[in-house]
């Protein structure tokens, strides 16, 4: 009989196809990635599984679109750890990890730009749960603090962006404008929320040719929210969300663009002391019997302006005055009492060189309004720590929900790291931000000289092949790898007891 006339019935074709080699990545984080449960860092690994913070980024995730096969836990230590690596933008760490996320290099991209996610929610918990978790001191020294800050964004496609003048350079310039809001303490700065705003000069809305999929969604809303409403009922806005959220303070600063009636109101009636820069406008003021604006109330009290001592810089005065809140002009006045402090350098090049602070709170010493408003400046250090380091509006996309994802992304990193400083307890954040990049940076260097190495064993054993059998190599090039990886997975932070926590997260319904 001929073999030509019962041939063997052949194989399904998914039977004999071999399975896709996955490419090689000559990056730990990219290993790292392609495992399940992994995060990178000791302190970010802590203050993430501290706070089940996968877990919150699943609840913050629309259930109509939500998938369980989504890899969360991977796409968010991606997220968080790529401006630490050093790299200039998220185009450039996925061109550095090759691949990532099982080859595909779009993932994060496309998580960016999901406009289900409520970005603004997850950063807001984080922040209620560090608030929790750590003793910022007592209320009666801590204050909010608003401030808004911008990123030139010039491109015709580039969504919610609008002009700005440009203060250090002196000029109007387009970009995206970013109202914050935080608290600040002696030991540091809390991001509790954000916000974009679109001005009304010169906004450039959304393009008719590229509509949210979802007007419902977390980015819709964002955006209808920034258009609707001005700066400062934004503010008004946040600052209730923050105290209905559960965070305390007994003061409320804010530099010269916030000085309006409204604001000042809204803090009176939140029993809060706000401490204001205010312009010098046509605002009047009541002072004995008479009304003046700062012009004239400073006219009054310039010659008898003193420095504190022979070494203090600026010299110093104030009044207690009365302002009228009401800004309807056919109801009755609400006139509150308010102090203002006068302040100009001792040698100033200029006599129009002073500014005017104005304190709710008449019984505060004009010292101690100055303490209290010098905490303001710690918004000044998040807004340069976030945009050089933390990748604040650095993703190369001008979709609004990318940058509305950015800038809730370097608020966790902010935090993670600020809470990282506050259990160290000895080292600055200055210091905990370099350490966590070092720690991955060297990692990376780690997983480089391992490839080297495996190549040259590799090359070794292949001359034993005669002797002791390629079975038998290829049992001790897998148990090299074996212990390799084990102490990659340990510095990687995969042990077993992370695991574990994770897995008990997924039991209860946080993954």
């Amino acid at each position: 009989m001929s073999k030509r006339s019962h041939p063997k019935p052949s194989r399904p074709h998914s039977d004999t196809r071999k399975p896709p080699r996955q490419p090689r990545s000559y990056s730990p984080l990219s290993d790292a990635l392609s495992q399940p449960l992994t995060f990178t860092d000791t302190e970010l690994a802590e203050g993430i599984q501290q706070h089940s913070l996968a877990g919150l980024l699943a609840a913050a995730i629309s259930r109509k679109r939500r998938c369980d096969g989504e890899p969360l836990s991977n796409l968010l230590c991606a997220l968080l750890v790529w401006p630490l690596l050093k790299i200039k933008s998220l185009h450039c760490f996925c061109a550095e990890l090759c691949q990532i996320l099982a080859g595909q290099v779009s993932m994060l991209y496309d998580f960016l730009g999901r406009e289900d996610i409520n970005w603004r929610g997850l950063a807001s918990e984080l922040a209620r749960r560090v608030y929790q978790a750590n003793d910022l001191e007592p209320r009666s020294q801590r204050a909010f603090v608003v401030d808004d800050t911008s990123q030139a964004r010039a491109g015709r496609k580039v969504e919610g962006t609008s002009c700005y003048f440009d203060h250090t350079e002196g000029r109007t310039r387009k970009g995206h404008q970013v109202l914050h809001l935080g608290l600040a303490a002696e030991k540091g700065f809390l991001p509790l929320e954000a916000q974009i705003v679109m001005g009304e000069k010169c906004r450039v809305d959304k393009p008719t040719d590229k509509p949210f999929k979802d007007q419902r969604g977390s980015a819709a809303r964002d955006m209808r929210r920034a258009a609707e409403q001005t700066k400062h009922g934004l503010f008004r806005d946040m600052l209730q969300r923050a105290l209905r959220a559960g965070f305390g303070a007994a003061f409320v600063l804010a530099d010269a663009w916030f000085g309006c009636k409204e604001n000042i109101a809204c803090c009176l009636e939140n029993k809060l002391t706000a401490i204001f820069q205010m312009k010098r406008g046509l605002l009047a003021y009541r002072y004995g019997q008479r009304t003046y604006t700062l012009y004239h109330l400073y006219g009054l009290v310039q010659r008898r302006m003193r420095p504190v001592n022979r070494r203090a810089r600026f010299k110093t005065a104030s009044l207690v005055v009365s302002l009228n809140l009401e800004t309807n002009d056919r109801r009755p006045a609400r006139w509150v009492e308010v102090r203002l402090v006068f302040s100009a350098p001792v040698r100033a090049a200029s006599a129009d060189t002073w500014v005017v602070f104005l304190c709710t709170d008449g019984n505060l010493s004009e010292a101690r309004i100055l303490e209290v408003y010098s905490l303001r400046w710690s918004i000044e250090v998040y807004f340069k720590e976030i945009k050089q380091n933390l990748g604040f509006l650095k993703e190369q996309s001008g979709r609004y929900q990318v940058a509305y994802a950015s800038v809730h992304l370097a608020a966790l990193r902010y935090l993670l790291l600020f809470e990282a400083m506050l259990r160290q307890g000895r080292l600055s954040y200055g210091e905990i931000r370099d350490r966590q990049s070092g720690r991955l940076q060297t990692l990376t260097y780690a997983a480089l000289l391992w490839q080297l190495f495996r190549s040259l064993i590799e090359g070794a054993l292949e001359g034993l092949v005669r002797d002791l059998g390629r079975r038998l190599v290829k049992k001790i090039l897998a148990a090299i790898d074996q212990n390799v990886e084990g102490f990659l997975q340990e510095a990687l932070q995969i042990a077993p007891q992370q695991v574990a926590t994770q897995l008990k997260a997924e039991e209860l319904g946080y993954l």
